[in-house]
């Protein structure tokens, strides 16, 4: 939708309503590649940050790595900002300053500026130029900003970064990105740019490597992965004498990929602006971490069973999910699943039946359909799928309305696991927001 016909596109936003009901008439899908209504924005809003900020780019772990680097910021007393997405319930969600959401207030105020100086900003743009203004008044430490989609074209890669950290680069997005390895490695690669002073990167696939490897080459900018610990201080190793040195907060193994990660970053950074780096506020950072939606196990409520939520939303983190359900010795009495249509459903489909042949597992699998989403499975299309037995319901609220028939004759002691979508889980969160744990 053309941004300028939208309602308040040129006059003053009254409340928080006013800018949530104008970001969905953007619609949280449109995409207009480039960034020079982002540099445009900058310049018309005199937008600068004076602390240092860490850019997080990949395709799986971006959540986790982010959310790793602001609780080992809060641990060691500093004013931490981070800014991710996408969000569950509401926008809200994207913006923190230590820990807590950019108050409603002022998202009428920014917006208004915002939009007013740039009228065609799209919706990630439009959060995005919000997250600087808002940080330049909050007086941060450090920041965090978690890329959207690529990094070639994204919104923030406008924002000048001092570290850039790469989670592990997969396929994803193949429509827009490229549908190669190699072409999404690329794209992300533009996040090594003039200015940057470090690039840490996870483990990576050799085709990958190559590439972010290369461009910081080309750029003359330091790179450190894992095999760099054997040049840092002994309280970086996420293991010690292969024994895990740090409890996480966050479950599976795949984790402990994220957890080192960002504790690189972390000590990188402390050495480009000269700060000391704590074990023990490490160690409280690592533990101190809850994300929604991330192997978040729910207690049970009378009737109703326990639950483990895993947005899940491709291969890779599908992958992860069963991995960390063996990891954790929880066997599902039932899987939730629902995904999107541009995801790989049929390489998903064939985790989940791997899995539950693999361990002879007889479970319901019940499948159901993301709302309001056109990039959405169909429920029948996607139980065509699956060669194992599955049930189908039109929407979520059904299935957990009827959750305690459905896995009768299954052991109550071992969870319902709701998975495949961000957007699957979201509609689980509008009905329990307090499972989010925000706090304003």
């Amino acid at each position: 939708m053309n941004p300028c016909s939208c309602k308040q596109s040129s006059g003053k936003f009254q409340s928080y309503d006013d800018v949530e009901s104008y970001l969905n008439c953007l619609g949280m899908f449109h995409m207009d590649l480039g960034l020079d209504r982002m540099e445009r924005a900058k310049k018309e809003l005199g937008l600068h940050l004076t602390c240092p900020v860490i850019h997080v780019v990949g395709t799986n772990g971006k959540g986790s790595t982010s959310t790793f680097l602001h609780s080992i910021a809060l641990a060691h007393g500093f004013r931490a900002g981070v800014f991710t997405s996408p969000h569950f319930v509401t926008p809200l969600e994207r913006i923190k300053m230590n820990d807590r959401l950019l108050p409603k207030a002022a998202w009428a105020s920014l917006a208004t500026q915002a939009v007013q100086a740039v009228s065609d900003l799209t919706y990630f743009e439009l959060l995005t130029v919000m997250s600087v203004m808002a940080f330049m008044f909050s007086e941060p430490d450090v920041l965090i900003y978690e890329a959207g989609l690529g990094a070639k074209s994204d919104a923030t890669t406008a924002i000048p970064a001092d570290v850039v950290v790469f989670t592990p680069i997969a396929l994803d997005h193949t429509n827009i990105l490229g549908d190669t390895l190699e072409a999404i490695a690329e794209d992300k690669s533009y996040a090594i740019r003039q200015g940057v002073k470090a690039v840490i990167s996870a483990p990576q696939q050799k085709e990958v490597e190559n590439i972010l490897r290369q461009r910081a080459k080309d750029l003359n900018i330091p790179y450190y992965d894992f095999s760099s610990l054997k040049e840092m201080p002994s309280i970086i190793p996420l293991f010690e004498n292969e024994k895990l040195q740090y409890e996480l907060g966050l479950k599976g193994k795949h984790q402990f990929d994220n957890a080192q990660t960002a504790l690189i970053a972390w000590y990188v950074l402390s050495v480009i602006s000269k700060r000391c780096v704590e074990s023990k506020a490490l160690a409280e950072g690592l533990y101190n971490v809850f994300i929604p939606g991330r192997f978040q196990q729910v207690k049970p409520k009378k009737g109703m069973p326990s639950l483990v939520l895993d947005g899940a939303h491709n291969v890779h983190s599908l992958m992860s999910l069963l991995n960390t359900l063996e990891y954790e010795n929880i066997v599902p009495s039932a899987f939730v699943f629902s995904c999107l249509k541009d995801k790989e459903p049929q390489k998903m489909v064939q985790l989940i039946e791997e899995y539950l042949n693999k361990r002879k597992l007889s479970i319901p699998i019940i499948i159901t359909e993301i709302q309001n989403n056109e990039r959405a499975m169909k429920k029948e299309e996607l139980a065509n799928l699956f060669t194992h037995k599955t049930i189908c319901y039109a929407t979520l609220d059904e299935v957990i309305a009827i959750l305690p028939q459905i896995i009768a004759e299954q052991d109550k002691e071992n969870p319902v696991v709701i998975c495949g979508s961000l957007f699957l889980l979201s509609e689980y969160f509008k009905h329990f927001p307090e499972k989010l744990q925000l706090s304003y």
